[in-house]
């Protein structure tokens, strides 16, 4: 068992040394060491501490001079915009027609922090409350095929506001804009309902991307000159569509309709619009609605699509925003995205980027579960129906081997010490 796990583990060390290759190329040698050193210590450690990094490498310098060289490394400012160049280039060969983009927003949380440059309030969403900290954008895409689908963090940017010369909307748009010319117009976004904002809205219908947004319903829908209340074009609508819901006895009951949205911050009878579906949804259980109205905006490439197969794709499409909440919730926990600590900003977006980079080859790696699972067949979780097809959400579980993996291969050519070579999972006998 040990040779097919040290086989594993050569396997890994190939697999990350040319995705270092790949996302350093173009760099200076001392810079292209910095991303190999970084990717190495963020994946083996699952942490970002940088202090932990520099012990993990060994790169035969004491840890404060190696923690000294990462450091001076993490306050260049060239990182962060190569990095997203690079994703780009990463995520391209795994974009297709079906593939869909969550954007999201998430926060560092640092209550305690007082000298952490560009510091400002955010809203806490796990606490309910306003904290010190950071904003996080987040793009992730979601790639179904046959056996199962391929999630891939794409985009990540910490933000304060304050040391920005652009707003996160901005740099949010600028990025969409890059991603579909790099893409083609390829896939579909989807936005939850703090993203139902007129601005975005025009931006995304006059660039002709395919979106769907969680509306909030409180908007006025204009009808030619005049603005009529929400409700009740809402209560106007038909709801001729059934489709089945998440859980049993449970259904769906729909109806659409285009509607025409002001963009103009101001309502006069020659504001500009744009016009898009809206798709509200009730949640019937046992014949009873459960909840409130749901409301979806959205646009497709296709202005001919029947109105169920509109109704269908939209619904669809916004069930699988979900996905997103558990990549935050590993970014948090198994990868610890909140011990970030560095007092300069710069250093801290530099650091976040990498870390995204990280949990990046983390994700790409599940195409390569069935190594993982002939090597290290206990931290691979295994569905009991069907012993070859592991769970959907398998991430937690290849970050474990990736981690272990990565303490045992050698970068700079040290000998192991006793503790290193001690398997960790073997069994100790008591011989009385």
């Amino acid at each position: 068992m040990l040779l097919i796990q040290n086989e594993t583990t050569e396997f890994v060390k190939e697999k990350l040394s040319s995705f270092c290759k790949k996302t350093s190329e173009g760099l200076s040698k001392p810079k292209q060491k910095f991303i190999k050193d970084m990717l190495m210590g963020l994946c083996g450690t699952g942490s970002p501490s940088v202090h932990n990094i520099s012990k993990f490498i060994q790169d035969n310098v004491s840890t404060k001079s190696s923690s000294e060289r990462l450091y001076r490394n993490l306050s260049h400012n060239d990182y962060v915009e190569h990095i997203d160049k690079t994703f780009l280039k990463l995520v391209k060969p795994y974009i297709t027609d079906e593939t869909i983009f969550i954007v999201d927003e998430s926060d560092i949380a640092k209550p305690y922090a007082k000298k952490m440059e560009g510091l400002q309030k955010i809203y806490n969403g796990s606490e309910g409350k306003s904290t010190n900290g950071y904003l996080l954008v987040n793009i992730v895409a979601y790639t179904p095929n046959k056996d199962s689908y391929m999630l891939l963090p794409i985009f990540s940017r910490l933000i304060a506001p304050n040391m920005e010369y652009d707003s996160a909307k901005q740099i949010m748009q600028d990025t969409i804009v890059d991603m579909e010319l790099a893409f083609n117009g390829k896939g579909t976004y989807v936005f939850d309902r703090g993203f139902d904002d007129r601005k975005l809205i025009e931006f995304l219908s006059n660039n002709g991307i395919q979106f769907v947004i969680r509306g909030k319903g409180d908007r006025a829908v204009k009808e030619g000159f005049e603005e009529i209340n929400f409700n009740k074009i809402v209560n106007e609508m038909k709801f001729k569509y059934e489709l089945p819901g998440l859980k049993e006895n449970e259904v769906f009951q729909c109806a659409t309709r285009r509607i025409n949205v002001r963009t103009d911050d101001h309502p006069s009878k020659k504001s500009n619009t744009v016009e898009v579906s809206l798709v509200v949804s009730r949640i019937f259980r046992k014949g009873f609605q459960k909840r409130n109205d749901f409301y979806l905006l959205c646009d497709f490439a296709s202005q001919e699509m029947p109105d169920l197969e509109l109704v269908a794709k939209a619904i669809a499409v916004y069930k699988k925003r979900w996905s997103i909440e558990e990549v935050h919730r590993q970014m948090k926990q198994s990868m610890r995205w909140e011990n970030m600590r560095l007092g300069s900003y710069q250093g801290m977006k530099n650091l976040n980027a990498l870390m995204a980079l990280a949990l990046f080859f983390i994700y790409m790696s599940k195409k390569y579960i069935a190594e993982f699972a002939v090597g290290f067949p206990k931290m691979i979780n295994y569905k009991k129906e069907d012993l070859y097809i592991p769970k959907e959400f398998i991430y937690y579980r290849i970050a474990e081997v990736l981690s272990e993996c990565i303490k045992f291969i050698v970068q700079y050519k040290r000998k192991l010490s006793l503790a290193e070579r001690i398997d960790q999972h073997q069994m100790k006998i008591r011989l009385v």
